[in-house]
């Protein structure tokens, strides 16, 4: 059996030694070696390439490096990982599943992609955002045309977001379905309707149009918009059913488009 450490154990005592024999030392920490990406040509220093070493002060020489690690043993130089966490259950299954040149190329591309994307965020100076604007077909682009393109992203984002906002109350809202449900029934029967209108203004619209053939429809129309501000109940959800039911014997107009 012998004693072993790593790099900061051997540095340390290194530097003790020395200081007992009143020679000035000091301990130093960084990274040494590094990997070079073979995708995008970029080296990567990783936690794993983490070293102490020391530096003494010479006279007429200054503070020059020593290495008593790679004096010691140069194998374990490098070998900072051993004191990183075990692999998770997915990294061991990864592991078991791909080769280990596999997994190195896979987490070559990603590294060169993320890299890529850091580069591109980093460096989006003026001279960039105008190219993006040539791209995008403006021939000699200038700080207006660059806010007209935020204007449109802003509009096409609040209007994703609000049809995303609109499916999202549909899904969990069953009263809203049920509208939606008659409103495009209605516009089968070739009533124009918008997403806006009310219960009661889709029965008034579809008398004035249908006449007498709306009856039914109007009807359960007001029923739901009547369930919509009634006070919260226990029945709540059986009505609800009641007109889910109700809706699909209902006699819609027959479609009557205008001429």
């Amino acid at each position: 059996d012998r004693k072993a450490g790593f790099c900061e154990h051997i540095a340390s005592a290194f530097v003790v030694l020395m200081r007992a024999m009143d020679v000035p030392a000091r301990i130093v920490t960084g990274y040494q070696g590094g990997e070079r990406n073979p995708v995008d040509g970029y080296w990567t220093v990783r936690q794993s390439d983490a070293h102490a070493w020391t530096e003494v002060w010479i006279e007429g020489r200054g503070w020059v490096r020593v290495d008593p690690t790679g004096a010691v043993s140069p194998g374990r130089i490098g070998q900072f990982q051993r004191l990183q966490a075990p692999r998770g259950a997915m990294a061991n299954a990864v592991g078991t599943m791909m080769s280990p040149d596999t997994v190195q190329r896979l987490r070559a591309v990603w590294e060169a992609a993320n890299n890529r994307w850091n580069q591109w965020v980093l460096n989006y100076t003026q001279s960039r955002q105008l190219d993006l604007l040539r791209a995008l077909g403006f021939d000699a682009p200038d700080w207006q045309d660059l806010a007209r393109v935020l204007a449109g992203l802003v509009v096409a984002t609040a209007a994703a977001g609000a049809a995303w906002t609109l499916w999202e109350r549909l899904q969990h809202d069953p009263w809203l379905r049920l509208l939606a449900r008659a409103r495009a029934r209605l516009e089968r029967s070739g009533l124009p309707t918008t997403a806006s209108m009310p219960p009661r203004t889709l029965a008034a619209q579809a008398s004035a149009r249908f006449g007498a053939d709306a009856s039914d429809a109007a009807a359960w129309l007001l029923r739901l918009e009547q369930l919509r501000y009634a006070p919260p109940s226990t029945s709540r959800v059986q009505a609800l059913g009641q007109l889910r039911r109700d809706l699909r014997r209902l006699r819609w107009p027959a479609p009557r488009h205008p001429s």
